[in-house]
């Protein structure tokens, strides 16, 4: 039963907290919906924000998985002294790729790209959480990769805003879903969709590669 008390908050949680976001979500409003006792939430997380950080540490983890093939073979290429520039770039591809169909697929809940995105554009108490264990190693990963597939053209700190400025391109096509829908008149996201999306990004990002790998020369 108290399993069951645990996870049916969490689960309440993760809803209200999309729906409503932190601030906007009660203590009685989680315990009400949950039909848990108040004093769960301490009991289980030590307050609202643990419960929240909890949240965050779990979506975390998912992204996490659902990019593990593909982020260990960065890490392996990158400690690859023989790895060429073309091989970073290959790879940082297909990182990309393979974002931008786990954003505008279904395969991450949505209530889970809300919270991540909300708390990504309006940080609060808990952005240390999403920023350690999700954030920053995964942007070193493609800062990294940056730097390798330009033969170490782009310096840390200009690696760094590129990653920034790619994963925004990103971030715009779930954060604005519906009005691209509408405007470009798409019923939704589908194969055609999502292939033209991810074209234009690796488009966008190729560019900026063959700038910085041809300041080398």
């Amino acid at each position: 039963m108290a399993k069951d008390s645990k996870k049916r908050l969490f689960e309440t949680a993760r809803h209200l907290f999309a729906a409503s976001g932190y601030y906007g979500t009660s203590t009685r409003d989680l315990a009400d919906q949950a039909s848990v006792n108040i004093s769960a939430i301490t009991y289980y997380f030590d307050s609202k924000l643990g419960l929240y950080r909890a949240v965050l540490s779990d979506i975390a983890t998912r992204v996490k998985e659902e990019l593990s093939d593909k982020t260990t073979h960065a890490k392996k290429l990158l400690s690859d002294e023989n790895a060429t520039a073309d091989q970073a770039r290959a790879l940082l591809f297909e990182l990309i790729s393979e974002l931008c169909i786990l954003l505008c697929s279904k395969r991450l809940p949505n209530e889970d790209v809300v919270i991540f995105l909300h708390e990504y554009s309006v940080p609060g108490e808990a952005f240390d959480t999403l920023y350690r264990e999700l954030i920053s190693p995964i942007y070193e990963i493609y800062a990294d990769l940056f730097i390798k597939a330009t033969g170490n053209g782009l310096n840390r700190e200009d690696a760094t805003l590129c990653t920034f400025q790619l994963f925004a391109q990103m971030f715009v096509f779930k954060a604005r879903k519906q009005t691209i829908l509408q405007h470009l008149n798409w019923k939704e996201y589908g194969d055609r969709e999502v292939k033209k999306i991810i074209t234009m990004i690796l488009e966008h990002t190729g560019a900026v590669l063959d700038l910085y790998k041809n300041k080398q020369r």
